[in-house]
């Protein structure tokens, strides 16, 4: 009862995550899951058509992944804007999260390519943008080198036009402004 209380100019500010990245990361579970399904289609239609320009052309229709980080950062930074309430730098860094998952498998399968000494459309010329010609080891790293930069750069672009299209996603069904874990649940 003689407890006295001191008002503090200080306001106790909540972390919404105590762990963002973990949230990002689990955040982009389907992208990567998407990326890994794409992975393993071209891998299956290198292994049944053989590798050559007309099934290499046809995989990338089917399966392309670069395509498919366009489409998930114009998607994914959108979706974290409405649905997570990430800033644009949350939104980015899911984005970026994602690519950088697609551009591992793609890396990892070329360098696995030339080690195993098989050939797949990972290590194809017209994969490393050289048409016709077989890519040394060297060459074809040094090309997904630059490749992975420049595709999580162009992430981080198509992350923040995703982001600034998050405003045109409708908060919900019903109007208001309440996330999907509240209309989930009715």
């Amino acid at each position: 009862m003689g407890e006295k209380v001191i008002p503090s100019l200080t306001v106790p500010i909540p972390l919404r995550y105590s762990h963002p990245m973990k949230e990002k990361l689990q955040f982009v579970r389907l992208p990567i899951l998407l990326f890994v399904l794409f992975f393993v289609g071209n891998l299956a239609l290198g292994a049944m058509l053989g590798v050559n320009k007309s099934s290499y052309d046809l995989s990338k229709r089917l399966f392309s992944m670069v395509i498919l980080q366009v489409h998930v950062a114009l998607l994914w930074g959108a979706v974290g804007r409405r649905y997570r309430g990430y800033g644009i730098g949350g939104s980015i860094a899911a984005v970026v999260l994602a690519v950088a998952a697609s551009q591992i498998l793609i890396f990892a399968a070329t360098a696995f390519s030339y080690i195993a000494g098989v050939h797949t459309f990972f290590n194809f010329g017209e994969a490393l943008n050289q048409p016709g010609v077989d890519v040394a080891f060297a060459a074809a790293m040094v090309s997904r080198t630059i490749t992975f930069i420049v595709n999580c750069v162009i992430g981080v672009v198509l992350g923040a036009i995703g982001w600034a299209l998050g405003g045109l996603i409708p908060a919900s069904a019903t109007g208001s402004p309440t996330g999907m874990r509240e209309v989930a649940a009715r």
